[in-house]
């Protein structure tokens, strides 16, 4: 039996109504074909109504769904419980788009069943949804962010200048009764306490620049071995307080193409940590391997090491890295923070292992070539 446009007499009637509706509608039969359509419906799956009209929608959607519609289809028809939820269609390109149907039964003057469908588009809904959560997310991420500084601003940077007061006072003392190796030890004190706190503040301006996306990686040919002893030379000083000998395993001559400032800063950051949890007489050994993509640099200590517990949480800005060092040295580890998404920016990665009581390895990995870009967030 053809059929119409309109299942009612007054079939032109109902057909211009249903197209001056905002919504996709569409009937179908008790075989699930359709009979009726609205302009939006035809706009919608880019059809014209006489490619639509007599055919299912199994024709129209792409064979992972049809099983599906055709499924609600005759449960709508059979039951007659109205169906309302948000289905994804794939339209003819490979375009999806995520709908709200409301799909009901109703029954015409001859007893025959009609299933009528009311579509509408939610994709663009759905996307400004899932931004809107990403933004929440990312606001939440930001505030984290910046109680964390706030907390380091105020406990861990101010802990190093109430010492350098504390010292400096003492030296004074120390001098006015002509106490030369008290004087001595407490200005060694000064310089060591002063560089970690430039070291911390270094990190923390770093920091903030990484999660304003103004870290801009600057790559170049360097030899990894001059990086490695340049910075070591900077925390011979430190390293020589705790009477900690500090030595590079040059496994041979490596050439990367990366940013040497990046990778300075990873390396220091490892060693002041080696350091901070490295007793007195101790040992930190730093050692390359390289292969064909990548090379791999481990700062290994001898010191108190920590638990697998502790080395899950190390990277983690939200937990708690107040660990005390061998010398009574406090610490955030906000260097480590910094150094795992410095190694990220240049395309490697980092961790850690470590037994207690037995000391630690730290690893990191440096592309053989790091591609620059204007600036990494």
């Amino acid at each position: 039996m053809e059929l119409d446009y309109g299942i009612y007499h007054d079939g032109k009637y109902t057909q211009t109504i249903l197209n001056n509706m905002g919504d996709s509608v569409f009937v179908k039969d008790i075989h699930s074909k359709i009979v009726m359509v609205n302009d939006a419906f035809c706009k919608l799956v880019d059809l014209s109504r006489e490619n639509i009209i007599g055919k299912t929608l199994a024709e129209i959607v792409s064979p992972t769904e049809r099983e599906g519609f055709l499924k609600i289809d005759q449960q709508v028809l059979s039951d007659g419980i109205e169906c309302i939820r948000e289905e994804t269609m794939t339209l003819q390109g490979g375009e999806k788009r995520i709908l709200s149907t409301r799909k009901s039964r109703f029954i015409d003057e001859n007893g025959e069943k009609f299933l009528l469908c009311v579509v509408r588009d939610i994709t663009e809904s759905k996307k400004a949804e899932e931004t809107l959560h990403q933004n929440e997310a990312e606001l939440k991420k930001i505030g984290e962010t910046k109680d964390k500084l706030l907390s380091i601003i105020a406990h861990d940077l101010r802990s190093p200048f109430n010492n350098i007061t504390m010292l400096s006072d003492m030296a004074s003392n120390a001098i006015a009764s002509n106490n030369l190796s008290q004087s001595k030890e407490c200005l060694e004190l000064i310089d060591t306490t002063t560089q970690n706190a430039i070291c911390l503040l270094d990190n923390l301006l770093s920091w903030a620049k990484s999660q304003s996306g103004q870290i801009y990686i600057i790559s170049d040919q360097i030899n990894l071995g001059q990086i490695v002893n340049e910075t070591l030379e900077l925390s011979k000083a430190i390293a020589k307080t705790k009477n900690i000998s500090l030595n590079y395993i040059e496994n041979k001559n490596i050439e990367v193409v990366s940013d040497p400032k990046v990778i300075k800063t990873i390396i220091r950051n490892l060693v002041s940590n080696a350091i901070k949890f490295t007793p007195s007489g101790g040992h930190i050994n730093i050692s390359t391997v390289s292969n064909k993509e990548q090379v791999e640099v481990t700062v290994a200590d001898n010191g108190i090491g920590m638990s697998q517990e502790e080395c899950q949480k190390l990277f983690n800005i939200n937990s708690d890295h107040g660990r005390i060092g061998t010398a009574k040295e406090k610490g955030s580890g906000f260097g480590l923070i910094l150094s795992k998404d410095l190694a990220e920016k240049i395309g490697g990665k980092i961790w850690a292992n470590s037994i207690q009581g037995k000391g630690s390895q730290f690893k990191f990995t440096i592309p053989l070539r790091t591609e620059p870009e204007e600036a990494l967030s």
